[in-house]
């Protein structure tokens, strides 16, 4: 078969037959492919006119209907990419969350984003025209080219030059900073800026480069088969101006990954949940219940001889053992655990009991020397007055004020140690993580998604929890589940990563020493495929305890009152490798009521619905004098490594070949 024979083949089954695109894939790849189709075309232009001599057949279509129908096809692979980093819609967020500034970024932001419209708006119109090929007149095609490659500064290839010029300044001294470089130092100034967004720093820089990148892209097409259109319409033979085109394009991809390279390099791949614009118990945050809870006791009752001859402090540790003459320990819920670290505080106070349905025993507590415990005001179930008294012997019998760890079954303050997993076996991942509470038993969960090829993931949804009661049959503390007391209330603040060339497939809680304790499953993949090695999946976690040459540091509580009374938001306060104690709220702003932190229930989970993620940790987002919240986080694939900026395939040069010597039977028009 002839060249030209092929070349015609490939024109007739350009819409069926070129590389096929898939939904989700990255922009790198389709420059690639484009800009060899580019070429092809050229060349397809090229066999035609010397196979025909410039005379239409009637069965060969128009050279600008074969132009514009492999442009279509061109389209509709970029629409298909462009489509997938539209959903994300990173500028538009990013511009919403600096509008009104009028910082230097936001009006680098705003003008790349004009320039953007600007370029699509052209591409509409190429669209609009490719839909209509048939009925347009060849001026209107002329006009439109003309524009695509004309020295106008507010023609295309003007636009595509300040695009570039934003990302890549020619003078840095003078046009300051890449806006990449830009968003990247905003990130690491102001962390708390995109964990609104659902979106990582990294991946959200990643994906404003991935839409400049596919501008980039669009451009370069219409440019190319407008000098084809041009020169099929008998204005000049262009093959020089193209290849200019094309060695432009190059070099202008090459500057932006080199500079996207770099910001991602330094960006940060975390992401994490901000607070929400309220707090709602059940919806975006939940409580531990009864571990230590401040508890009014009279020492008469705290001894099995019912004498008063001690004082408060002497019950570091000890248990209810009755109710003398029904006087207040009647009137509230006896602490049937362990009564802890007793204190005097006055003998005589005034108490404000809480709701029948609360995890609070009082709402507020007033001691007659002024010393108030909590936000005193009314009371809706009427206060009660509490007064020590003396025995005939002149021993006293003080209230004391102590803390109390309830019995377990009163309480909520069990964490699951069952595994949460993707199902590897049908190549799925973890995409998306938060913390449930089931009952009375708070649980891991992983969101999954399906690994494609080259990195992209098809979400799929959160994978059901092995939900369960301890006490149910088989269950068993320190297997299955993981019970906070006094002695074991410490949660790991990690943060971790898999090692190169693994993705993220799972989460679990386990115990180490006194610690509950946070690891990640990490298993291979190959990036190009997109399947995994189920059989070397590994778990990663951080196994530094107190008796290590570097035991953890612990995250400090100061005076933590309720995180949901804030008015500070909470940022992130850990570091890797630190641990923080669950403990009771401040003794003057809650009475010792709560347990603190909170657990942050809010999915951690991106805003495409999937993306590759590798790592995961236990933070803590706090305030001063706050008790913060317990959150997870998730940290999104590196995606530096992949960015570069392929050549173009070598210029098109026209070649002499059999097609001259094919004979074509001569048609009077």
């Amino acid at each position: 078969m002839s060249r030209l024979v092929r070349t015609l083949l490939v024109i007739a089954l350009a819409c069926g037959a070129g590389a096929v695109v898939e939904d989700v894939i990255e922009v790198i790849r389709l420059g690639t492919d484009i800009t060899g189709q580019v070429l092809d075309s050229w060349d397809a232009i090229g066999q035609l006119s010397n196979a025909t001599g410039g005379v239409q057949f009637p069965y060969f279509k128009p050279k600008d209907q074969v132009v514009l129908t492999r442009l279509r096809h061109i389209s509709g692979q970029i629409r298909k990419v462009e489509h997938a980093i539209d959903k994300v819609g990173a500028m538009t967020f990013y511009l919403g969350k600096n509008l009104g500034r009028g910082t230097d970024l936001e009006l680098r932001l705003h003008e790349m984003t004009d320039l953007l419209n600007r370029v699509s708006s052209a591409d509409r119109k190429m669209r609009e025209y490719m839909g209509l090929q048939q009925e347009l007149e060849k001026v209107t095609l002329l006009d439109f080219a003309e524009w695509c490659v004309s020295h106008d500064q507010g023609a295309l290839p003007g636009l595509l030059e300040r695009i570039h010029s934003l990302i890549v300044p020619p003078h840095k001294h003078l046009l300051g900073q890449s806006l990449l470089t830009l968003l990247q130092k905003r990130f690491q100034d102001e962390a708390s800026e995109t964990c609104t967004a659902a979106m990582s720093p990294h991946q959200l820089i990643f994906d404003i480069y991935n839409t400049v990148a596919l501008t980039e892209i669009k451009g370069y097409a219409m440019m190319q088969f407008s000098w084809m259109l041009l020169r099929i319409y008998g204005k000049g033979n262009f093959t020089q101006e193209a290849s200019l085109t094309r060695q432009r394009y190059s070099q202008r991809t090459a500057q932006a990954a080199a500079v996207a390279k770099s910001a991602l390099s330094e960006a940060s791949r975390d992401l994490y949940m901000c607070d929400p614009p309220m707090h709602i118990e059940g919806s975006t945050y939940e409580q531990v219940t009864r571990l230590l809870q401040g508890y009014v006791e009279n020492e008469v009752d705290m001894n099995t001889d019912g004498t008063c001859k001690e004082n408060c402090a002497h019950y570091t540790l000890a248990e209810k053992h009755g109710c003398y003459m029904d006087q207040f320990c009647a009137k509230q819920t006896p602490c049937r655990g362990r009564i802890i670290d007793c204190q005097y505080l006055d003998s005589d106070m005034w108490v404000c009991p809480a709701s029948r349905n609360s995890n609070r025993r009082y709402e507020w507590i007033e001691y007659e020397n002024g010393r108030k415990l909590g936000n005193v005001g009314s009371c809706s179930r009427g206060t009660t007055k509490v007064d020590s008294w003396w025995r005939w012997n002149l021993l006293h019998c003080s209230y004391c004020f102590c803390l109390c760890e309830d019995d377990v079954n009163s309480s909520e303050r069990f964490f699951s140690m069952k595994e949460a997993t993707a199902d590897i076996s049908n190549n799925k991942v973890v995409t998306g993580l938060r913390l449930v509470k089931i009952g009375r038993v708070f649980h891991l969960q992983v969101h999954e998604g399906t690994l494609k090829e080259r990195g992209s993931v098809e979400p799929s949804g959160w994978v059901p929890v092995n939900k369960f009661d301890p006490n149910d049959p088989g269950m068993m503390d320190g297997i299955d589940y993981h019970t906070l007391t006094y002695e074991k209330r410490a949660i790991d603040l990690d943060e971790l990563d898999s090692p190169e060339g693994h993705v993220l497939t799972g989460v679990r809680f386990r115990v180490i020493g006194a610690h509950l304790h946070f690891e990640i499953r990490s298993t291979p993949f190959n990036y190009t495929t997109g399947r995994l090695s189920p059989s070397k999946s590994q778990w990663v976690s951080n196994d530094n305890t107190e008796g290590s040459d570097t035991p953890r540091s612990k995250l400090e509580l100061k005076t933590p009152d309720l995180p949901t009374r804030s008015h500070t938001r909470m940022e992130v306060d850990s570091n890797h490798d630190q641990y923080v104690e669950f403990t009771h709220s401040d003794f003057d702003a809650d009475a010792a009521q709560s347990t603190v932190p909170f657990i942050d229930v809010q999915p951690v989970l991106p805003s495409k619905g999937a993306a590759l993620a590798t790592g995961a940790g236990v933070i803590h987002r706090g305030a001063p004098s706050s008790g913060g919240f317990i959150a997870l986080k998730l940290r999104s694939y590196n995606n530096a490594r992949h960015v570069k900026a392929e050549p173009p395939p070598a210029d098109f040069t026209e070649e002499k070949d059999d097609a001259a010597d094919f004979v074509l039977p001569v048609v009077n028009n």
